[in-house]
Parts: C-alpha cells; structure tokens; sequence
C-alpha cells in the first residue's frame, strides 16, 4: 500500500511538471457565441458548464446557460431571471445574474444589482423607486432536477414568481417536458449604502453583488461597489459583513485620478479551509497594482496571495499549489484586452498563456481534458484554450 502511493505521488508530480511545461503550448477558439452579457462560468456535473448571464437591453431577461463541455452546444436551463438596465456607469447596461456556484444538484446563484439604484446627477445616486424586480441584489437557490445536464425545454421565472419569492414563498417551475425545479431566495442583501454627498446629504452608493462561494452552512458573497465579502447562512438567510477591502494609495495622484484606489473584489474561489478573491481595483486601473488576496475561513483574517496583476478578475487553482489568473485587462485607459496566465506557485515568474481576450470575466477548466474555458462579456462568447 507503501508503495502505491509512493506513485501515486510521483505520477501526480509528473503530471504537474508536464502542465507546467506545456502551458506555452495551447490553441483558442471561439467555443460558444450568442451568450448575453455573461458574468461567470463553473464546470457542473459529467460534461456541462452552467455560464450566468445578466441579459439583454430588457428587463427580467437574465438567464443560466447549460454548455455541452465537449460540443459547445448551449441551452437555457432557467430564464426570466431577474435583470434591470442601469447607468451607473455612463451608458446603460443590463445586470442580472452575476455570479453561481453548485452544490450536488442545488444551484447557488447571486443577482446584481440591475436597476435598484438611478443615476440622478454626476456621482449622484438615488433609489428607484419602480424597479424592475424586487429581488434584486439577492441570493437564490435553485434545486434542479436530477437529469438536468440532458434538458432540451427551459424553465421560466415570471414576474409573479419574483414576487412570491421576495415574500419568502417557494417557487416550483415545470418546463414543456414536465421536469420541475424549485426556486427559493436565501437571502435578499441591501440595494444600497449611504454616501452623502456636499449639497446632496441623501445620496447612496449601488451595490454590485458579483461573486458566491459555500463553505459549510454559508455562502460567501462578494460585493464589487461595497469593497466587502457577506457570510450568508444557507438555512436562515442571515447575513453580515465577513471581511472588507480597504482602499490603497493611489500610486498615480495627483496626476491621475483621486487620493486612493478601491479594492473591487469581483469573484471568490474556496480552496481549502481559505477563499481566493481577485482584487480588480478601480480608476486609474494602475498596471501591476492589482492582487489577489487569501482570506482565512473562519477567522476572516486575509493578506496578498498573487500579487503584480493588473485588472484581475478570476483565479483557479489546478493542482499543487499551481493558478491560472484572469485579467480583465493589460490597460483598461488604452483599451487593451485581457490576459490568462499561469503561475507554477503563487509568487513564481507568470507565464501569458493567452493575451487577446476581450473582456473576459471568469474561467472555468475540465479536470479531464485541461481545457480552460473563458467568458468574454462584450462579445457574449466562451474562448477554448486548449492545452497541448
């Protein structure tokens, strides 16, 4: 038995020294397109990838994908999810579903915060006080049916669902095939903070839920706006703040924008009893000044893991202590798309395994081939990066 697992190990060392190797060696190709808006991607079952997607131009139209890992063939599997267009940003865009993890055949699935929020002036924010749903900024559960990888008929969410489940109810769906899921909501988390502004004392900040992980009897939340991680409780829905992100000195001020930098957690990845949480970091997106961060489970205490990234926006362990990380972009002020790369131990030289990626938000990878596979939010596509 000794010595079984003696090569065990030496086969799993080689095994690793070989990805190691050949990461420089992979090809992309454009693996699934029509995706609308999407947010994140996991692998799930035998051979699925579930992709959130924040929708269209219209409201309520949010949906999950279900991805044939090994054809690219996409289906939805839950549409109607909640979805507003806000314009928070300068210019309208939806935001929905944002941010999923699996449990068996439970789905845990966060809901940014769409329309919740109205700009009314410059830097000025207001609630809105007709939204488009009333869920959200929440967190659901979706218990799917036990055959779900093989679907041909979505589920629907109707407005009307969204409003038993803002009161608490439990939602039972059925598609045209009479499989059924349920729905319920775990958690509906604050739309907004305060944020006084001089001359306007009522402003408020939107929130950006953006990222869930499970670890126990809680989900993890990441908030992108409110710089922090909520503990949510699976069986209660109570929730509160976990661990926040302060801001950094802004290396470029005065020259460029303002006295400090926030810390933008965008996605959460548990690996062990620790969470990784990719700091993208906002204006002036500094280069090399981004992080991903190690926070304790459950003392909440938390330090640099990669450091020297620039925009970073997804991070995945795959063996060892071997990571890919995911950069939104190599410079968001001129424009330059975003980047894989692949680290041999957390403060080890990076290898770029791909530099083209546009807009690229998450990473999912196949235990079994060693495909990555990345979302790309403007073109609504998932890249392949096959590793040779």
């Amino acid at each position: 038995m000794k010595q079984i697992k003696q090569i065990t190990f030496i086969l799993t060392i080689v095994a690793l020294c070989g990805l190691a190797l050949s990461v420089q060696a992979q090809t992309t190709s454009v693996f699934t397109a029509g995706l609308e808006k999407p947010t994140k991607i996991i692998s799930a079952g035998h051979n699925a990838l579930l992709v959130a997607e924040a929708g269209i131009a219209v409201a309520n139209n949010g949906r999950v994908s279900l991805v044939n890992r090994t054809t690219g063939a996409r289906q939805t599997l839950v549409g109607g999810l909640p979805s507003g267009v806000n314009n928070l940003g300068g210019q309208p865009e939806p935001s929905g579903p944002s941010g999923l993890i699996m449990h068996g055949n439970t789905l845990y699935l966060t809901i940014g915060t769409g329309d919740a929020v109205m700009n009314v002036g410059p830097g000025l924010e207001s609630l809105n006080p007709h939204p488009s749903s009333p869920i959200l900024d929440s967190v659901l559960e979706l218990n799917l049916p036990g055959n779900y990888e093989g679907i041909t008929s979505q589920f629907t969410l109707s407005t009307a669902n969204q409003t038993t489940l803002a009161g608490g109810g439990v939602v039972a769906l059925t598609n045209a095939n009479g499989q059924q899921m349920t729905i319920r909501m775990v958690a509906n988390l604050p739309d907004s903070a305060p944020n006084p502004r001089p001359g306007f004392p009522h402003n408020i900040r939107a929130s950006n839920v953006f990222g869930v992980e499970i670890f126990q009897n809680n989900l993890y939340v990441v908030d992108a706006s409110f710089n922090l991680i909520y503990r949510v409780n699976i069986g209660n829905g109570q929730f509160s703040t976990f661990v926040t992100f302060p801001n950094k000195p802004n290396p470029l001020f005065p020259t460029l924008g303002p006295p400090t930098v926030e810390a933008v957690p965008d996605n959460i990845r548990l690996v062990g009893h620790h969470l990784l949480v990719p700091l993208l970091t906002g204006f002036p997106f500094v280069q090399n000044f981004s992080e991903v961060q190690i926070v304790n489970l459950p003392s909440g205490e938390r330090g640099t893991f990669i450091p020297n990234l620039t925009s970073a926006i997804d991070v995945l362990r795959v063996g060892g202590n071997m990571y890919f990380t995911l950069e939104f972009s190599a410079n968001q002020l001129a424009n330059q798309p975003g980047r894989l790369k692949f680290f041999t131990s957390p403060n080890a030289a990076p290898v770029v395994v791909v530099s083209n990626l546009i807009s690229p938000t998450s990473m999912a990878r196949d235990e079994t081939t060693g495909n990555i596979f990345v979302t790309e939010i403007f073109p609504g596509r998932i890249i392949r990066v096959q590793i040779l």
